[in-house]
């Protein structure tokens, strides 16, 4: 069967097509992908279920668009690692090396939907170190200017040797933190499903 008639076949609900192309002909690559990024939290047919909903939501609009540029096969592997990635990061962490864990178990859950997007930014930038916090709050809420805060910033980096530094290189520090956790929240943001 070619790629394109399996595709209408998905597309029309064939239960034998849905059965054949999820459970064995993609079922190595689907379990090997899941694995891969949720290290065996699930079993296979329970991955490969998830999976196959998402791909079938919004009436299949993902193989709705597929050109056959490449093999049908390529295109789902291409779509159910996204799918596992970020399946991952929205289940577990984000980390950079310099500042340690976002941590967003407890975020995640029924209730998100219930939550205003500022409810979600709050919860996000509580669950983030302190100076990070604040540096959102004073520079991203209040809109007040990097250089404006250093007195209250300099006691959280006193130990990275800020008091041999002069003020302009104190405010280049601050100016970076604050972009990199900006640039957390953004990518928990996306993450779970707020902007993208």
């Amino acid at each position: 069967m070619s790629d394109k008639e399996t595709v209408e076949l998905l597309i029309a609900d064939d239960p034998d097509a849905v059965r054949e192309f999820f459970f064995v002909r993609c079922r190595p690559a689907l379990t090997y992908i899941g694995q891969y990024f949720c290290s065996g939290k699930q079993s296979a047919e329970e991955m490969i279920g998830e999976f196959y909903e998402f791909l079938s939501a919004d009436r299949w609009h993902k193989l709705r668009i597929f050109r056959f540029s490449c093999s049908l096969n390529s295109y789902i592997t291409v779509i159910a690692s996204r799918y596992f990635q970020r399946k991952r990061n929205r289940d577990s962490i984000f980390i950079d090396d310099n500042i340690g864990p976002l941590v967003l178990d407890g975020i995640i859950s029924t209730e998100m939907e219930d939550r205003s997007l500022m409810q979600v930014v709050g919860l996000v930038i509580g669950r983030m170190p302190v100076l990070d916090r604040m540096l959102l709050n004073r520079i991203l809420l209040d809109g007040e200017k990097p250089r404006d805060i250093i007195p209250e910033v300099l006691p959280y980096i006193s130990d990275s040797g800020a008091g041999t530094k002069t003020r302009e290189q104190v405010a280049g520090y601050v100016y970076t933190r604050y972009n990199r956790a900006k640039v957390r929240l953004q990518k928990a943001l996306v993450e779970l499903g707020y902007c993208g």
